[in-house]
């Protein structure tokens, strides 16, 4: 019983975390051209350039400020990602990708990007958490539940959370994702 409270715990500060660390919250994402990638069920390729525009205010530890952002990711043909690489039982809510969804089919993308370069684009060092966060919040506004977007986060941190993930560039595509972060 006592594990699983802490559990609960858990997932209660990923759904609303603390402001004990620096956060973000996405507010609005869009993209000049729908995603165009194909795949395999394990791996998935962008077969044409694209930008995601992720809107959103970040909240810094350091002076207890909030400040609006704008986040531009570029990708180039021939980045992979393998989606979002969720446990088979959990791909009833969580799929690797969503047909048709570019929205929730960005976050993954984004989310494995800002990984390979450990969160340290553009000047900013962003933190794992707030890497996650991003992934998070966009899922959200593709219409994910507060519930299954926070306990998929949570699954993040258990699955992903080794040092395997975090800077992995195996697939040797780190230099076509670029992003750039902008104080607005």
């Amino acid at each position: 019983m006592c594990n699983l409270k802490s559990l609960l715990n858990k997932l209660k500060d990923k759904v609303n975390p603390p402001k004990e660390r620096n956060s973000i919250t996405v507010d609005d994402i869009s993209l000049d051209f729908p995603l165009v990638f194909e795949g395999n069920g394990k791996m998935y390729f962008i077969k044409m350039d694209r930008y995601v525009y992720v809107k959103g205010s970040r909240y810094t530890k350091l002076d207890k400020k909030s400040r609006p952002f704008l986040l531009t990711c570029r990708f180039r043909r021939g980045f992979m990602s393998d989606g979002a690489s969720a446990p088979e039982f959990a791909k009833i809510f969580v799929p690797d990708v969503k047909k048709g969804d570019d929205v929730y089919n960005a976050a993954p993308f984004i989310h494995d990007g800002l990984y390979m370069y450990e969160g340290n684009i553009d000047g900013i060092n962003m933190t794992r958490e707030e890497c996650d966060d991003i992934l998070r919040g966009i899922w959200r506004l593709a219409g994910m539940s507060r519930v299954v977007a926070g306990a998929a986060d949570l699954g993040i941190h258990v699955f992903a959370g080794s040092d395997d993930h975090w800077g992995n560039d195996s697939n040797n595509c780190k230099h076509l994702f670029e992003a750039k972060f902008e104080y607005r």
